[in-house]
C-alpha cells in the first residue's frame, strides 16, 4: 500500500483491529449485515460481481462458465457492509480546519472498512455531487481511497453546502452504512435528505464538524466579517453579549439536529476541527457502536 499524509502507520495498525458495527437502527432492520463467521451458514443469499481485491476462494466458477463473467458466492453469514462516506467540501469546510479532520475521518473509516472485508465508496458534495471513487473492495485498494481524499479541495465557487443531491435522486441504491460528514450549516436544512436515507433503508452516521472558532470565539470588537461561501462581507460590532448570544444560537442549532438523529434512530457525533483523528474514532465513535473493536 502507498503511503499517505493522512494516516500515520500506527493508527493504520490500530484501526486493523476496528470492524464497522453500525447498531442496528430502523433504516437496517431486515436489510444485510455480515457476521464475522465467514463460511458457517448453508443458506444462499446472493451473487455479487467479482471486484478487485475480493477473495478468489469465493468465486463461483459454474457461474462463469455459463456467463464468462465472474461472480463471487455469498452466503447469510458472508455479506459485506456497504460504507458511503459522504464528504462535504463546500467553501464553509475549509475554514478552521473542518475540511482535513473529514477528510482523516473519512480515511480512517474507509480504511477500517477495507481491512474488514466490507465495501466502500467516497461521494464528494456540496450543492451536488462533485466526484465520486468506484466502489472499493479489499485492503489492497485503500490507496486509491487515500489518493482521492488527499487530492480533495474545498470548492471556491461560492456554492452553498447542501444536501439537496440525496433529496433530488442522488440517494444510494444499495441499503448501508451512508457516514455523512459536513458542519451540516445548509440553508435548506436537512431533515428530508436523512428521511429519504432512512427509506432505503440506510443505516446513517451524522457526524458534524465545527471548528474551534465556530465552537467558541474569540474575536471581539468592530470587524469585517466575509461569508466563505458567498463571499458577501458585512460590518459587525463583537461585544460580550453578542458572542453569549452566538453561542446560544450554535448549541441551539447542534442540540436541534442531535435531537432530530435520536428520534429517528441515527447516530450523532459533534466532532471540533482541532480534534485529532485518533479521538474521533476511539473516543467519539467508538462509544455510538458505529465501529466496535
Amino acid at each position: 500500500m502507498s503511503s499517505n499524509a493522512l494516516l500515520s502507520p500506527t493508527l493504520l495498525a490500530r484501526l486493523e483491529r476496528l470492524r464497522l458495527q453500525a447498531r442496528e437502527t430502523p433504516s437496517l432492520r431486515g436489510g444485510s449485515r455480515r457476521t464475522r463467521q465467514l463460511g458457517s451458514s448453508i443458506e444462499f443469499a446472493e451473487y455479487r460481481p467479482y471486484m478487485p481485491g475480493d477473495d478468489l476462494r469465493h468465486l463461483d466458477w459454474r457461474a462463469y462458465a455459463r456467463l464468462q463473467r465472474l461472480f463471487l458466492k455469498r452466503f447469510m453469514d458472508e455479506r459485506d457492509a456497504l460504507l458511503y462516506l459522504c464528504v462535504d467540501i463546500s467553501q464553509s469546510m475549509a475554514f478552521g480546519g473542518k475540511l482535513q479532520l473529514a477528510r482523516q475521518l473519512a480515511a480512517a473509516l474507509g480504511y477500517l472498512a477495507l481491512a474488514g472485508e466490507d465495501r466502500v465508496e467516497a461521494l464528494l458534495f456540496s450543492k451536488k455531487v462533485t466526484g465520486r471513487t468506484p466502489r472499493l473492495s479489499g485492503k489492497a485498494s485503500a490507496y486509491r481511497l487515500f489518493d482521492s481524499l488527499q487530492n480533495v479541495h474545498a470548492r471556491e465557487t461560492g456554492e452553498k453546502g447542501s444536501l439537496s443531491w440525496l433529496v433530488q435522486g442522488g440517494v444510494p441504491r444499495e441499503p448501508g452504512i451512508v457516514v455523512l460528514l459536513s458542519d451540516f450549516l445548509f440553508a435548506d436544512g436537512y431533515e428530508d435528505a436523512l428521511r429519504r436515507l432512512q427509506a432505503a433503508r440506510h443505516a446513517v452516521v451524522v457526524v458534524q464538524i465545527l471548528s474551534a472558532e465556530e465552537l467558541n470565539p474569540t474575536f471581539a470588537g468592530d470587524l469585517h466579517l466575509i461569508d466563505s461561501e458567498t463571499g458577501i462581507g458585512r460590518d459587525v460590532s463583537i461585544s460580550p453579549h453578542v458572542v453569549q448570544s452566538y453561542k446560544r444560537a450554535v448549541a441551539e442549532y447542534t442540540a436541534t439536529l442531535q435531537d432530530h438523529c435520536r428520534r429517528r434512530g441515527l447516530h450523532y457525533v459533534l466532532l471540533s476541527a482541532n480534534d485529532s483523528v485518533e479521538d474521533a474514532v476511539f473516543r467519539r465513535l467508538l462509544p455510538t457502536g458505529v465501529v466496535s473493536g
